[in-house]
């Protein structure tokens, strides 16, 4: 299962409607945090996260409105007397950043930080992957582990109901059963999959790496589309041509300019040509099963 929470849906300068960029996501149980924009820890507090269910931070890239959230949220975390390690992914920038900024406020971790370029579990990974904005910039794709089920009745067929034996089975052990009756009593599950984009333009860099996923969480900066060519973004048209063109399941229009109060038009816009898109509000909330 994957949940997300929109924390902040916004881009550039934060509104009354909008904070700055920031999502959470839970997977199997690991905090994960997609950017930081200024504001992140009353957003997180609204939503009754606390800063240490935070197990992952990722940035997407190095402009104030990703990332100007992040110092405060570690130094949150020491305050709260954090001792687990956090693992930070992010731009070849970002350790300069924190430990920069952490030297100029006096501030230092009594927690481990890792920093690494994405992350691997049994359950999970984190796959960065490139986008196309006016600097380094990169986007992240989240994705749980398939997982293999056992036909009971299928099983029973063949007299077999020993459960140490179908715990075996799931986690890829079958050493004491042929592959050809494993397949028989077996079916996949196909995991989940979220791509968070950052800022990006529409590219092909982007289409390549998200095609498939269940939910794509796209940059739908403006409206006009030589204003988002001309500042690296893209319109809610491009965001809709993304998810059409990468056949993926559902589209979450995110990085709203705090230009627009009323974001109706936007998303009748991204409808028009992908049915199957929202435009979450702040602190709104979604689940994979």
């Amino acid at each position: 299962m994957i949940s997300i929470i929109f924390l902040g849906t916004g881009g550039g300068a934060p509104s009354k409607y909008r904070k700055l960029p920031a999502v959470f996501v839970r997977v199997e149980g690991v905090g994960i945090l997609l950017d930081a924009g200024e504001g992140v820890q009353e957003r997180l507090s609204e939503a009754s996260i606390s800063p240490m269910d935070i197990d992952v931070l990722a940035i997407s890239h190095m402009h104030g409105d990703h990332v100007l959230g992040v110092t405060g949220l570690l130094e949150t975390m020491g305050l709260l007397g954090r001792k687990k390690e956090l693992v930070i992914i992010g731009p070849r920038t970002i350790q300069d950043f924190i430990e920069s900024s952490s030297s100029g406020t006096f501030f230092k971790p009594q927690f481990d930080i890792r920093f690494q370029s994405s992350l691997e579990t049994k359950e999970f990974s984190i796959t960065p992957f490139p986008t196309c904005h006016t600097i380094e910039s990169q986007g992240y794709i989240i994705r749980t582990r398939d997982k293999i089920k056992i036909d009971i009745n299928k099983a029973k067929e063949l007299g077999i109901s020993d459960w140490n034996l179908f715990r075996k089975i799931k986690t890829g052990y079958h050493a004491d059963i042929s592959p050809s009756t494993v397949e028989y009593i077996t079916y996949k599950i196909k995991g989940i999959s979220i791509a968070y984009t950052g800022d990006t333009r529409y590219c092909s860099e982007v289409l390549q790496n998200v095609k498939g996923v269940n939910l794509l969480i796209h940059d739908s900066t403006f409206l006009d589309e030589e204003t988002a060519a001309e500042f690296g973004h893209s319109t809610s048209r491009d965001a809709a041509k993304a998810a059409l063109n990468a056949s993926v399941g559902m589209l979450a229009l995110i990085h709203i300019s705090s230009r627009y109060h009323d974001t109706t038009p936007l998303l009748t816009e991204a409808k028009r040509i992908f049915p199957r898109t929202i435009l979450p509000e702040d602190l709104s909330k979604l689940v994979f099963k």
